[in-house]
């Protein structure tokens, strides 16, 4: 049996006492370790374990006792009815489009509305496009704890981001996104149904969970959906298990559920600092960081584990912050004849690939970091003026041409066979490697005009915490230097 550490001693204390509980967990701190320790101190309770995806579901389920019920959100919710919907084929956005009437429900007739993008010209929204928006809305409703799909839940999209472009996409999308949700809750929809939306199905009927003890595992990227239910299991005792510095996912509707459960439930809230991943350098480089964010805890390196920090010249894996740099890394890779990976397979870089060359050839795209320009020329125009990923995108773009980087796609090997692997950073969140390169396309944030304060985005310096903790032995981060120039983190 495992001795705990003091800290995770305490943790099972406090669970004894019957409180609901958060616990922070620093990267590589024995997280889900603790947890199992809680479930074996008490083998009278029906528990229910958590998980934020399946792989780590199956994990649970081969160490925690039999008195776990190990789930996903999702799991919880299933209901075999569901089978037959979820195993139609994709469903293009042409294709939903031409299913649910796109151009009767809004009265189209005639010509292909249009409308202002921020650049000050026009572009044209297609049914394709505004079902993709209206599908996109409803996902963002999905993940949240409302009862209504309204404007809120509407993607930002790149070009379409001022008051009156925002205004005009909403007349087109919301109508679209609420008659395609009308549809999802028909046993025989004309869309395909999702995980998602089952799971909203399933919040919306405010289910009881049966068990005695909810243990919630990655809890800072749940999202609102499934928090919501959690927190309104009170016939159980509540854990919340996560590592705030470690919420990357807003952007796609997650929130830190352990803000929640301390605000709703006001539980007390304990530390795991000691982490069992790598050594003290790495936790140093660590600690820069969630410094920076003021986070409630700072790591300390394992002992026993021997870390450097400095120059890689061949690491085990190169992090990066686009998937258009990943890409830029792997085409050197394989020019260099290397044999590369690329974590989570290249579906992402293809569909950009493709949108690019959509609009190169003057024809629209609904890829959502694409969709709100009318041509690539804007893109290339709108990249100069914005402080962000587009740019890194447009040069790749411009240097190898969609056929190139296509090609290169199609040349990567299994993660198994590689000698290189390649991720961006929100990929690389729960794998670990022995040696790791932070790339470049981790951009410095530019001065204020006016103040002359650097101020990064909180989430971002959240995203370097997470790639510099993916190192077990070796760190290179030569390209987060600019970090000590940075003033102050802003929401």
């Amino acid at each position: 049996m495992v001795t705990p550490t003091a800290e995770q001693a305490e943790a099972i204390d406090a669970y004894g006492d019957g409180l609901d509980l958060v616990l922070q967990a620093g990267a590589g701190c024995g997280k889900s370790r603790t947890l199992r320790m809680i479930a074996e101190s008490d083998p009278r309770r029906r528990m229910t374990y958590v998980a934020y995806n399946t792989a780590i579901k199956n994990d649970a389920a081969k160490s925690f006792p039999a008195t776990v019920a190990c789930k996903t959100g999702h799991g919880l919710a299933f209901d075999p009815k569901y089978g037959r919907r979820l195993q139609r084929p994709r469903q293009t956005a042409h294709e939903a489009a031409q299913a649910l009437d796109v151009r009767s429900i809004l009265g189209i007739i005639g010509s292909t509305p249009a409308i202002a993008t921020d650049l000050g010209g026009q572009k044209a929204m297609t049914g394709k496009i505004i079902m993709r928006c209206a599908l996109d809305t409803v996902a963002r409703w999905c993940h949240s704890a409302d009862t209504e799909i309204t404007d809120r839940h509407i993607p930002v999209y790149d070009g379409l981001t001022k008051p009156e472009p925002r205004a005009q996409l909403a007349q087109l999308v919301l109508p679209v996104a609420k008659a395609a949700w009308t549809d999802l809750e028909k046993d025989e929809s004309v869309l395909r149904l999702t995980h998602d939306h089952y799971l909203k199905m399933w919040a919306l009927s405010e289910p009881t969970i049966p068990t005695d003890v909810v243990l919630l595992d990655e809890a800072q990227d749940t999202n609102d959906v499934l928090s919501g239910v959690l927190l309104a299991q009170e016939h159980a005792q509540r854990i919340a298990v996560g590592d705030s510095a470690q919420q990357i996912y807003s952007w796609r509707g997650a929130k830190d559920a352990l803000e929640g459960f301390v605000r709703e439930l006001g539980c007390p809230t304990l530390n795991l600092s000691q982490s069992f991943r790598f050594g003290p350098a790495v936790a140093a480089r660590a600690n820069v960081w969630l410094r920076l964010i003021d986070a409630p805890l700072r790591l300390t390196g394992w002992d026993a584990a021997a870390s450097t920090v400095g120059p890689l010249d061949a690491p085990d894996a190169i992090l990066c912050r686009t998937n258009a740099g990943a890409m830029g890394i792997v085409m050197k890779g394989l020019a260099a004849g290397r044999k590369v990976a690329l974590v989570g397979g290249t579906t992402d870089i293809k569909r950009l690939a493709w949108a690019a060359e959509a609009l190169q050839e003057g024809r629209p795209t609904d890829h959502p970091e694409l969709m709100g320009f009318p041509s690539w020329d804007a893109v290339r125009e709108y990249a100069v003026e914005e402080d962000g990923s587009l740019e890194v995108l447009v040069k790749l773009i411009d240097e190898h041409g969609t056929t190139d980087i296509l090609a290169a796609a199609d040349g990567l090997c299994f993660e198994a066979q590689a000698e290189l692997v390649v991720s961006t950073a929100h990929r690389s969140k729960g794998r670990e490697w022995p040696a790791v390169r932070i790339h470049a396309d981790f951009r410095a944030p530019k001065p204020d005009q006016k103040t002359g304060l650097v101020i990064l985005p909180r989430e971002e310096a959240r995203l370097a915490y997470v790639a510099v903790t993916r190192a077990r032995e070796q760190l290179d981060d030569t390209a987060l230097a600019w970090v000590r120039d940075v003033t102050a983190v802003a929401a």
